[in-house]
């Protein structure tokens, strides 16, 4: 070959390997991934060759410097692999600035929202709604209060709220409840509080104007809660309104000619047709199934929680509305199923009755003979309506007014609707702590806070708060020269006038004649009140040291005033 043709071989060979060398770099420079195979494996072959000619064309460093980028495919392996942890670790920590953040935004959010419901709850509170709180208590009868809770959602139309109280159950009938969702509200308390407890604690959360006590082994029926409040509203003497059905004591069982709940629907909804001339006053109201209004809680209060597990507290509840001065109507054109018992009945027939001894045993100690005692405050209050001296027989009324032309007992002027409070039944000069501990006297008929000590000697009674702030406030007492201990010793009351009385008893002394020192009566504005019974003195407080002995004749020679009763035990510390 001639010296030129060698020479332009050569720079075709050169030009050549340029644009290897191009490609390679460009690729190169777009991804590694794309580097040609035959530019990555060059062999010790070639650097030989370029040895033993002595000397490196300009071309060749050039490809050379281009290849010393690339690698083995081992060591791409590596870096591949590298890059990956690295790429990992940097999105661990992305992530974990990301999750870090979304924390801090979400205890943000969860803070705002809850003050936001605090505010709301707080500006809500003591505010009800124009509809019905049903409260159901329950104790390990799941499937029986989901038929009952379901039978409600379908067969009353007006506006309502259902509140399960879950007494402690082991069958997962707060978690039935609480998937079930909708218009109810579950509480479900760490120990079973027996009947009334569960009660008041469904009465403590209801918002309702008006409010229904219900077992959880009843179905109601198409209408029943439409006649039931037709008749509550028939007469404003009218305190509490109860169904009829099928299972249960006194006259508010009736006949039915089902034997299978299948078969009760058809009747119900032939039965329950309105007809108010099936709406009649009754002395009893078993609490199965009570209505009644928000006004009227205030004015009685809570259940009586002394009864342990169920029986006699509802009888106890109705003592309180008739000493209020409410009736007792029973809706016959409002007909509910009661299957019966069925709580009670789990305790087995050896506990049942071990319960209901007790439970009688202890009603007959708080109230004596209760319907003498109804007999007697409503004789009172009628001495008080027209005026008549105590002693003096009333004449009858010749003309009566119907009851269904007297206006609401909100507001009314009529002296016959004055229905009483609670605290009417409480002793003068008693002292009054709520769960939180503050401090009441009542004096006059006012509470009066204690900003200081109690005096020694002195144990509060305690009564719900809606009790305490129903009673008109009055001012604070700020000076233990204000403060009168009660009750007190009898040796140390000093026989002082009554302002007006011709008697000479201390106001408060606490009097029983000698044949009858079982029957007390504490001297309050000239009159005397007689503790319904021993039990009830002890409540508030009294025992045999405080009573001064009297004549029969000084004793019947005042007049008579209220009488005074136990408040209710309350156990529930949040009531």
């Amino acid at each position: 070959m001639s010296i030129p043709d060698q020479q332009r071989g050569e720079e075709r060979h050169s030009r050549s390997n340029k644009v290897k060398v191009r490609n390679v770099i460009r690729r190169k420079g777009h991804s590694h991934l794309n580097i040609t195979p035959n530019i990555s494996t060059h062999s010790d072959n070639s650097r030989s060759e370029n040895n033993r000619n002595g000397s490196m064309s300009s071309e060749k460093k050039v490809a050379r410097r281009a290849t010393q980028h690339d690698v083995s495919r081992p060591a791409m392996a590596v870096l591949h692999a590298a890059g990956r942890r690295s790429m990992r670790k940097s999105r661990r920590k992305g992530k974990s600035r990301r999750t870090a953040k979304g924390a801090r935004l979400y205890k943000q959010g969860y803070t705002r929202g809850y003050n936001e419901g605090v505010r709301q709850g707080q500006s809500s509170f003591g505010l009800v709604f124009e509809g019905v709180s049903i409260i159901i208590p329950t104790y390990n009868q799941r499937e029986y209060v989901l038929q009952c809770v379901s039978s409600i959602e379908k067969h009353t139309p007006a506006p309502f709220e259902i509140i399960v109280v879950d007494n402690a159950s082991k069958d997962g009938t707060a978690e039935a409840m609480l998937r079930k969702g909708g218009m109810v509200r579950v509480a479900a308390l760490d120990q079973n509080r027996g009947f009334a407890g569960g009660v008041n604690h469904g009465l403590m959360m209801a918002r309702g104007r008006h409010i229904i006590v219900l077992n959880n082994d009843t179905l109601v029926t198409p209408g029943w809660l439409d006649n039931m409040m037709t008749c509550l509203a028939s007469d404003p003497k009218i305190g509490v309104v109860g169904p009829v059905t099928n299972y249960i004591g006194g006259d508010q069982q009736i006949q039915v000619p089902y034997r299978e709940v299948e078969e009760m629907w058809s009747f119900a909804a032939t039965h329950n047709r309105p007809d108010a001339d099936k709406h009649r006053i009754t002395d009893r109201l078993v609490g199965f199934c009570w209505l009644f209004s928000r006004e009227l809680l205030e004015r009685v209060g809570y259940l009586d929680e002394g009864y342990a597990v169920g029986n006699f507290e509802d009888d106890d509840w109705i003592i309180r509305v008739k000493l209020a001065g409410y009736q007792l109507a029973v809706a016959g054109d409002a007909f509910i199923h009661h299957f019966g018992s069925v709580s009670m009945k789990a305790l087995g027939e050896q506990d049942f009755a071990v319960v209901n001894k007790d439970n009688e045993q202890f009603y007959s100690q708080k109230w004596g003979d209760p319907h003498a005692l109804v007999a007697e405050t409503c004789r009172l209050a009628r001495q008080q309506t027209s005026g008549t001296p105590s002693g003096q027989q009333e004449d009858g009324d010749t003309n009566p007014m119907d009851p269904r032309q007297r206006i609401s007992t909100q507001g009314s002027q009529d002296p016959a609707l004055q229905f009483r409070h609670s605290y009417d039944f409480y002793p003068e000069g008693s002292f009054l702590s709520d769960a939180k501990g503050d401090v009441y006297t009542l004096t006059g008929g006012r509470r009066r806070k204690l900003n200081i000590p109690v005096p020694r000697g002195i144990s509060p009674v305690q009564v719900a708060k809606p009790d305490l702030l129903a009673i008109p406030a009055g001012e604070a007492l700020i000076s233990a020269g204000e403060l009168h201990g009660w009750p007190r010793e009898s040796q140390q009351v000093h026989t002082t006038a009554v302002h007006g009385s011709h008697n000479s008893w201390a106001e408060g002394s606490i009097v029983a004649t000698v044949d009858a020192p079982e029957i007390r009566y504490q001297i309050s504005g000239d009159k005397r009140r007689r503790f319904v019974s021993v039990y009830a003195a002890e409540r508030w407080g009294v025992h045999s040291g405080h009573i001064i002995s009297v004549s029969a004749d000084q004793l019947n020679s005042m007049e008579e005033g209220w009488p005074i009763i136990a408040p209710p035990q309350l156990l529930n510390p949040d009531l």
